[in-house]
């Protein structure tokens, strides 16, 4: 039996102190660690440490987000680790605590993941309609890109371009330069390429 935690930030540049911290004060003692999007289950650390959990094991989160932003996925996910023998808890969300066969716990899970998305979906839902509001009043200009002109901003935009036009994906782009996916968008919208 062991105490394992599924650590997950969305890209290389974000931190994963806090969450490695809160963990290790949770008793765990290995630790899979992703600098991924947690929209897919396609990610490497996630499917070795289900492959790898035993009966009687116990896998802790920092907050359900960091297990997956899907509900049908994260229902995937706790059918697997269930399946195992296994039981799941998260730090941050107290309702989560799948770590005996307790059919409130499950029921609770349920719910509540759904409303995590929901919330989620509601949010982006507002946020476009705040943008539509500005755009129709003329106010909205969009998130400025981070790269300038000039110097060797310049130097990297136009790396950035011929990559793209070599036939380089925008995630080989985006890992390459150390740049975000919206802004190597709006560096080839600007350029009049496709992206």
């Amino acid at each position: 039996m062991k105490t394992v935690a599924y650590i997950r930030v969305s890209s290389e540049g974000q931190n994963i102190a806090r969450q490695k911290k809160s963990l290790k004060e949770a008793g765990c003692t290995e630790f899979y660690i992703e600098k991924l999007s947690g929209a897919s289950m396609e990610r490497p650390e996630l499917q070795k440490m289900l492959e790898e959990l035993e009966a009687g094991d116990m896998v802790i989160i920092h907050e359900i987000s960091r297990l997956s932003r899907s509900t049908k996925d994260l229902l995937t996910i706790v059918e697997i680790i269930q399946n195992k023998g296994a039981g799941l808890k998260s730090i941050t969300d107290k309702w989560l605590d799948l770590s005996d066969d307790n059919p409130m716990s499950e029921f609770l899970f349920t719910i509540f993941s759904g409303l995590a998305q929901f919330e989620r979906k509601m949010i982006k839902q507002r946020q476009k309609e705040g943008i539509e509001i500005a755009k129709s009043q003329g106010k909205f200009k969009g998130r400025k890109t981070k790269l300038v002109e000039g110097g060797k901003e310049e130097q990297r935009m136009k790396a950035i371009i011929e990559a793209y036009k070599q036939g380089k994906s925008i995630n080989d782009i985006r890992t390459t330069f150390k740049v975000g996916t919206g802004t190597i968008y709006r560096l080839l919208d600007r350029e009049g390429l496709k992206g």
